[in-house]
């Protein structure tokens, strides 16, 4: 080992980072202390540039090349060789070039949306709507049709009308009554008569009517105005047939079907079956 230096240099030399800032030689790297009453320390020759430089322009590019290269390491796993390549001489500029040609840094480029494009074709097109086309002799058969079954549905509609406006059949009331107004045949016409001994025209009806107990009024006015008016169509046995005009109603009798009528016709007659005269109109009570 060597022996230490004299004392006598302790109090000559500036100490530590105090070197630095004064511009003066420094024999230990950037920031450390110096002691110079310790002999220098035996060092590989790679440790040269940091233990006898000086802190110029080449120390400090060194010092942030060799932090860039172990960032760069750090990220990338591989430190590359600076040693070699960085000398005193090395400015600033010359290290940073070096760096980024030894050891460019591996970051990795940021990932990009990935957008899956969309198939129009996959999707099935719409089917067109199917144009249909007719000849001259399929759309005049398909307009007779329809005017054959326009002309169908009238005519339903029409006997469905004429069905309920038609009064309700007599039926066996009908037969009754006609039946009960033959049984009078041969009685005398007397005028005013109600009664089987003499009948005038109203007479006759209101008794036999009577006898289905069916009330009707005296006179043959008084039951036009209160029958039900229907057509000769709608006639049927046992239904009222009135002659004059409507507020002048003279005769009225009981209709037998087949254009005839039971009456008592006029003074010397009898009750007789005999046929419609005269302008007449049809009724019923019920």
């Amino acid at each position: 080992m060597d022996p230490e230096p004299p004392c006598t240099a302790e109090k000559d030399t500036p100490v530590g980072r105090h070197v630095a800032l004064a511009g003066t030689p420094a024999t230990m790297p950037f920031g450390a202390v110096n002691n110079p009453g310790r002999p220098e320390p035996r060092s590989h020759a790679s440790h040269t540039s940091f233990t006898t430089g000086s802190l110029t322009r080449a120390g400090i590019a060194a010092a942030l090349v060799t932090a860039s290269a172990a960032a760069v390491a750090g990220s990338t796993g591989a430190f590359p060789a600076l040693t070699d390549s960085l000398s005193d001489s090395t400015d600033v500029s010359q290290a940073a070039t070096l760096l980024s040609a030894q050891s460019p840094a591996s970051v990795p480029a940021p990932r990009a949306a990935t957008v899956a494009p969309v198939s129009l074709a996959a999707a099935p097109a719409a089917a067109a709507p199917a144009v249909k086309s007719e000849s001259p002799a399929q759309k005049a058969a398909a307009a007779q049709a329809k005017e054959k079954a326009a002309e169908a549905q009238k005519a339903a509609s029409a006997k469905k009308e004429k069905a309920a406006a038609a009064p309700a059949s007599l039926g066996a009331l009908g037969d009754r009554i006609v039946a009960q107004a033959a049984e009078f045949k041969g009685v005398p016409y007397e005028w005013g008569g109600t009664t089987p001994s003499g009948f005038d025209c109203s007479g006759l009806t209101k008794y036999v009517f009577g006898k289905m107990g069916i009330s009707l009024p005296r006179t043959s006015q008084a039951q036009y105005d209160k029958a039900e008016h229907i057509s000769q169509s709608q006639a049927q046995p046992g239904d009222l047939v009135f002659m004059g005009g409507e507020n002048s109603i003279y005769h009225v009798a009981i209709y037998a079907g087949d254009g005839k009528m039971w009456t008592a016709p006029e003074t010397g007659q009898s009750v007789k079956l005999g046929n419609l005269f005269g302008d007449y109109h049809f009724g019923r009570i019920r």
